[in-house]
């Protein structure tokens, strides 16, 4: 079994340690300082994750105080500060006392983990329809990687996408929060919380229809817009959804105003300018 890949770097060591090791693999480096309590607390979780991870990254460790002159070739201004080098290169950073979802989506973005290459052959067979074998894949793909919480993910996904929301959910609760409330899990929990009102509506065709006859229809303007986002028809579900609060705001215990939220929140980074136009028509018929 791998073991964990921390190391004390000096000027003497640091272009062996960091620079040329990061040929290999990602080398995160810890900027610290012994005075500095963030670092203190900071600490622990690196060393965790460096655990965890077990050599798929490298934490090197410089005291700000001893090596000076490094902290000063990396711009360094406060403790603690994070630099990811990959290729010889500085590729991310970040500053201050960060939690544990900070580093790992850090971390993740520049891994290659082992599980990788058989989570893309798994999403391939899954795409020409071939469930079953897809389904092999990713047990294998768990087997190799049981920490990798993204192939769990695609399981999830593929469960959605196949219409087994009971299987899709029940694995999904019984992923850790790490996994959950990840890049990749965040947007999964949205999307559970939309299929789950989906269960409960009419048809597509029917719920047209009635739209038709009543276009304010509020139980079928939430079915509508459920389904819309289980198309990823995310504006149109927004859309629908600021229907629904103009025409029944308490309808579902505030289902519309709700739904709003989580889809602005999901669509912060991809689509900000899609969501601050919607953000801003939610707030003008709130005030």
């Amino acid at each position: 079994m791998s073991q964990a890949l921390i190391a004390d770097v000096s000027a003497d060591n640091f272009q062996q340690v960091v620079i040329e090791n990061s040929n290999q693999i990602p080398v995160l480096v810890d900027f610290w300082a012994p005075w500095c309590g963030p670092c203190k607390s900071v600490m622990p979780i690196l060393e965790k994750l460096a655990e965890e991870y077990a050599g798929l990254f490298l934490l090197a460790k410089i005291n700000i105080d001893d090596h000076s002159a490094l902290a000063d070739q990396y711009a360094v201004r406060s403790v603690p500060s994070f630099k990811l080098f990959k290729q010889g290169e500085m590729v991310a950073e970040l500053t201050g006392g960060q939690p544990e979802s900070a580093f790992r989506e850090l971390l993740d973005a520049h891994i290659a983990r082992p599980s990788d290459a058989i989570r893309a052959q798994a999403q391939q067979a899954f795409v020409s329809g071939q469930m079953d074998q897809a389904l092999a894949l990713l047990g294998e793909a768990a087997q190799l990687d049981p920490l990798n919480h993204k192939v769990h993910l695609d399981l999830v996904q593929m469960y959605l996408q196949t219409g087994h929301l009971d299987k899709a959910t029940n694995l999904f609760n019984k992923l850790p929060d790490e996994a959950k409330n990840s890049t990749e899990g965040k947007p999964m929990s949205v999307i559970l919380s939309f299929a789950e009102i989906m269960q409960t509506t009419d048809d597509i065709q029917t719920l047209q229809k009635k739209l038709a006859d009543n276009p304010n229809d509020p139980a079928a303007l939430y079915g509508f817009a459920s389904i819309l986002v289980m198309h990823r028809e995310y504006e149109k579900a927004m859309q629908t959804l600021l229907k629904l609060f103009s025409v029944d705001r308490s309808y579902a215990d505030g289902g519309a105003q709700k739904g709003l939220i989580k889809l602005f929140d999901m669509l912060a980074e991809q689509a900000p300018g899609l969501v601050k136009a919607y953000r801003r028509k939610l707030q003008t018929l709130l005030y």
